[in-house]
């Protein structure tokens, strides 16, 4: 199975030392260039560089952004989902926009949350809520309402 991330599901899962659960639950993670830069050299010193650049198991994959998709989404995503639809994989983004726009193109879409479901189910994380309070401290927005489901999803409720 392949899974082609956009940058801050990326971002998420290393700022919490989660970045491995793609390689354990997909197996092959393909990164778009324009991803993988965003996070490692516009992001550079930021929170999660370092983890991607270490990351010698992630496939950098040159990907134009498609110019329709610029219009309305940024270029990491622009770059994903056409990379996505090229290899027949999962596209992994957490932005709305970009979500609704890769389901209409008939892509399968996992967020960072579906990830950590999927790594709860297989035992590949004990406990979902310490990861997201360590996620949230870097920036992740997560709503009461959807923590609360997400968390009773794997039986942590709180």
């Amino acid at each position: 199975m392949i899974v082609v991330p956009d940058s801050g599901p990326l971002i998420y899962l290393a700022s919490a030392n989660q970045l491995e659960l793609l390689r354990l639950l997909y197996g092959t993670v393909v990164v778009p260039r324009a991803v993988f830069e965003e996070v490692t050299v516009a992001g550079a010193g930021m929170i999660g560089a370092a983890e991607v650049l270490a990351a010698s198991w992630l496939q950098i994959e040159d990907q134009t952004p498609d110019p329709e998709l610029l219009r309305v989404l940024d270029r990491g995503e622009s770059a994903a989902i056409p990379l996505a639809e090229r290899l027949h994989a999962i596209l992994l983004v957490d932005d709305g926009d970009a979500r609704a726009v890769a389901t209409r193109r008939g892509l399968a879409v996992i967020g960072t949350l579906g990830v950590l479901v999927a790594a709860r189910r297989r035992g590949l994380v004990a406990q979902i809520a310490p990861v997201l309070d360590v996620m949230a401290g870097h920036g992740m927005f997560v709503s009461v309402d959807l923590r609360r489901r997400v968390l009773e999803m794997v039986d942590e409720a709180e």
